[in-house]
């Protein structure tokens, strides 16, 4: 191989492990503001904790190995150090399959997590409001989680109305107004966010996601063509002594 196919060839591998090691810290970046994200919702258990902090949770440790990777990638070019050249074939290929792995998952069970979110926010409607014994907590949560995503209700303001448990309110609570203020519900010309928060939640987490797939995507066909020429780079170090990169 010339001098300069193999310098062209070290800068690229280079400039692909210092963008796996941004994509890294971008998926950590993910993780955290999916996770602030439902910080407020998750803590008076509006949403389940569970299905927030496992894709959290897959999203750091994805986020760490990537970083760790891309170093021992750069290590191995700088020291041109076969041993460190199968170590980073070995993390690349763990990578793909990871992800490949999470896609997986979240193919099969993002019915699932909107049924649970459907089944979760729609229990409390009825815990906050109940008749019985109502939900403080939950009220707090469940009203944060309305404001801020202009939604009412799990399907709509008819889960005030006409819920099928007796409730402390007969209208929508102030939260569900497009216009919030203190007393907005009560007035004769009030006007409520007709969109279930179950539609809004499922549309935040689906635009997470999207993002982490459109750009997981992509750089798991580099990471594909790098384990090719990686393993090439090793085969012929067996025959040179050192790595080629």
């Amino acid at each position: 191989m010339g001098k300069f196919v193999k310098g062209l060839v070290k800068t690229i591998t280079m400039a692909f492990n210092g963008v796996l090691a941004i994509l890294g810290i971008a998926f950590l970046a993910i993780g955290g503001l999916l996770a602030a994200a439902f910080k407020e919702y998750t803590n008076g258990e509006v949403i389940k904790v569970e299905l927030i902090w496992g894709p959290v949770a897959g999203l750091f440790v994805l986020g760490f190995w990537l970083i760790i990777t891309s170093i021992c990638g750069i290590l191995a070019i700088v020291g041109s150090n076969p041993g460190l050249a199968k170590s980073y074939l070995v993390l690349l290929c763990i990578i793909v399959v990871v992800e490949i792995a999470l896609a997986v998952c979240f193919i099969v069970y993002k019915q699932p997590i909107n049924k649970a979110i459907d089944e979760a926010i729609g229990s409390t409607v009825n815990k906050a409001y109940s008749s019985v014994n109502p939900d403080m907590s939950l009220q707090i949560s469940l009203d944060t989680l309305q404001r801020d995503l202009a939604c009412c209700g799990n399907n709509g303001p008819n889960d005030y109305t006409n819920s099928s448990s007796p409730l402390t309110i007969k209208t929508p609570p102030d939260s569900c107004c497009v216009k919030f203020r203190v007393g907005c519900s009560t007035t004769t010309d009030a006007k409520f966010n007709q969109r279930g928060c179950k539609v809004e939640v499922d549309s935040l987490i689906t635009k997470y996601l999207n993002a982490i797939i459109s750009v997981g995507s992509v750089f798991a066909f580099m990471e594909v063509v790098a384990i090719v020429y990686t393993c090439y780079a090793v085969k012929k170090s067996g025959e040179e002594g050192i790595i080629i990169y």
